[in-house]
């Protein structure tokens, strides 16, 4: 049995792996940052310097031990822990996911860089920028087409208990015509008011004819927000 068994990969080689995952996953991560993401410039590099790493070191364990996949496969998981720790949960909303998406493409290539496959490497690259930067208006083209987008809205309203029947009518007509189903829907009563809340997905131009109807049933204030949208 040979202990110590190593295959040497040419210094040159390897300095050139790592810095086209440094070039590489920088870039990446410049369209992050720009948006503002958890991860940005130095987390999609770091990943991207990693995975090729990893890459490399299970290059080198010598015949009897020489499965890339298996490497591969563990830092497959590891990018899913840390995909997983940048996805965010607010509501009903999902933040992050492309994010996530991104470090598991940057992890991708990585590996390619490590294991010598540059065309591969290369065409991930370019097709990781395209979707991160071209493939932004044809998503802006979409949502122009099918019109306003969805967003959470919250309106809250303070009325008597005598005017609780028109509300609730109001809102009923209005959720119908729109065909709305509500996230959150709560009454509440103290001893001088009842609080009325509600939270639906629907569009901006809803909310006039909202305020409307329930201004008719003769609430005394109306208040609405826009929750935030989910981000990318």
């Amino acid at each position: 049995m040979r202990l110590g068994y190593c295959l040497v990969i040419d210094p040159q080689i390897v300095i050139l792996r790592i810095a086209l995952a440094l070039v590489f996953g920088a870039i990446i991560g410049v369209e992050r940052e720009w948006r503002h993401k958890a991860a940005g410039i130095k987390t999609n590099t770091l990943v991207a310097l990693g995975s090729a790493t990893f890459s490399m070191m299970s290059n080198t364990f010598g015949p009897n031990n020489h499965n890339p996949a298996q490497i591969a496969a563990s830092v497959i998981t590891g990018i899913g822990f840390i995909g997983a720790g940048v996805i965010i949960h607010r509501g009903a909303n999902v933040q992050g996911v492309t994010t996530a998406a991104t470090l598991w493409a940057g992890a991708s290539l990585g590996m390619a860089i490590g294991l010598g496959y540059y065309v591969v490497a290369a065409s991930v690259f370019v097709a990781i920028v395209i979707v991160q930067f071209g493939m932004r208006r044809a998503v802006l083209a979409v949502e122009t087409r099918r019109g306003p987008s969805m967003q959470q809205i919250e309106v809250r309203i303070e009325c008597d208990d005598d005017a609780l029947a028109a509300v609730n009518a109001a809102w009923s007509e209005f959720a119908a015509s729109k065909g709305i189903v509500p996230i959150r829907h709560s009454t509440t009563r103290n001893a001088t008011m009842i609080t009325w809340q509600s939270v639906f997905s629907g569009r901006a131009a809803d909310v006039t004819a909202l305020e409307d109807r329930l201004a008719r049933a003769g609430v005394k204030k109306i208040e609405t927000r826009q929750i935030a949208s989910p981000e990318e």
